[in-house]
């Protein structure tokens, strides 16, 4: 079945509900999302309770992987009786219209006589957005939207696959440890690491939900990092994500980490135009991927993001950028990153390391976000470009 724009509902023809008890439940499937993560990727993250009009919950369910039965079927599957005439289903993606891995959630509760829906934000695809409301709806459901302040909650849940969709390029999250000073080094060759394993631990958490780990061949060069998931979230990540080196010349050296694993867990150098035609031809021997950035023309996108494009294209809706200074200020600069988490751990470093002065705009916004502690660091998240500002989307 094709869903046409024509028997869409678009979300300001949704009324919003103003009950404090669809809140609460609307903000316990938000919860129940949070599950999926990172298993559910490239799809986006979503949960679902059934309940009663007193606040009982009859059945829940999120999405657990791409391929899995969506959240709603998931949460009626756990209800196999007769859905209450009274009952609502909380979702925090609006039902789904369209085949495809799995058959569309707008039939499956008209099927089971669902009577009543909340969901907390509308689909991105505007080839799909609004249409399983309107056939809901249609059918004499009553649809409505939760709160706005859970819709921008349940938007930025699922940043990347509202970018993908409105934007054109993934969702970009800087993650960097530094020390209190700016440091991203601390010079001493006995000390391997800024952050401590807490934070450490965290990192894998964010590049499982990523659909890319990006760095720069400096980086490459002076760490030969591995950039891959590990620890108990490894297990939870069906699809490792794409391994990302910005490599202008394709210096990856051939007995890298990430040119010698790139059969296992994929790579991908980022190079300019011109970049010797005999480097591309020895990594491609080893697996790695090669991209070319256009020619440079006047008015075209930079480098960085014409990459960002060609990553949604292939399907990365989340990348990590996992840089040193040099290229998070390129990224900077070129207003390509929409979220920070910084590392920053508890001694200073000599002012002759690398790293980025404490004015610099993306050092500045961190430092100026709430902090978490992380074992002896803190953590600094930042949103710098939220989901719900991105133009299409709706949080109003």
């Amino acid at each position: 079945m094709t869903a046409h724009r024509d028997v869409s509902l678009g979300a300001a023809a949704v009324p919003r509900s103003s009950c404090e008890l669809d809140r609460e439940l609307l903000e316990q499937a938000i919860h129940l999302a949070e599950l999926g993560r990172p298993g559910a990727r490239p799809n986006p993250v979503v949960g679902t309770v059934l309940a009663m009009p007193d606040g009982q919950v009859l059945a829940t369910g999120h999405h657990v992987r791409r391929g899995a039965p969506h959240a709603e079927r998931a949460c009626l599957d756990d209800w196999p009786e007769e859905v209450p005439a009274d009952a609502t289903l909380y979702v925090t993606l609006e039902p789904c219209s369209h085949h495809g891995m799995q058959p569309p959630c707008s039939e499956l509760l008209l099927a089971r006589d669902v009577r009543r829906v909340v969901y907390a934000s509308s689909d991105p695809n505007p080839d799909t957005c609004g249409v399983g409301p309107a056939q809901l709806a249609a059918a004499g459901v009553r649809v409505e939207r939760g709160p706005a302040d859970l819709e921008r909650l349940a938007l930025q849940q699922n940043a990347g696959f509202h970018s993908a969709h409105l934007r054109g390029r993934p969702y970009v999250t800087a993650k960097w440890a530094m020390t209190p000073n700016g440091r991203f080094a601390t010079g001493d060759e006995t000390k391997r690491w800024i952050s401590g394993p807490e934070s450490r631990a965290f990192v894998h958490y964010l590049r499982a939900g990523s659909g890319a780990i990006a760095c720069g061949i400096g980086t490459v060069l002076a760490d030969d990092p591995e950039l891959t998931v590990r620890g108990p979230v490894a297990s939870r990540t069906p699809a490792p994500p794409i391994r990302v080196v910005y490599d202008r010349a394709l210096r990856l050296p051939i007995d890298s980490v990430l040119a010698q694993t790139a059969r296992t867990v994929p790579v991908l150098a980022c190079c300019a135009y011109d970049a010797p035609l005999e480097r591309e031809l020895a990594l491609r021997e080893l697996g790695v991927g090669v991209w070319r950035a256009p020619a440079p023309n006047p008015g075209a996108p930079c480098m960085l993001a014409s990459s960002l494009t060609m990553l949604c294209e292939i399907g990365v809706q989340d990348v990590l950028l996992e840089a040193g200074p040099e290229l998070l200020d390129s990224f900077s600069d070129a207003h390509l990153i929409d979220a920070l988490v910084a590392f920053v751990g508890p001694d200073d470093a000599p002012d002759d390391q690398p790293g980025l002065a404490l004015d610099h705009p993306l050092v500045a916004a961190a430092l100026a976000a709430s902090v978490e502690r992380s074992g002896e660091d803190s953590r600094h998240v930042a949103v710098l470009h939220p989901a719900w500002e991105i133009p299409g989307a709706t949080a109003g």
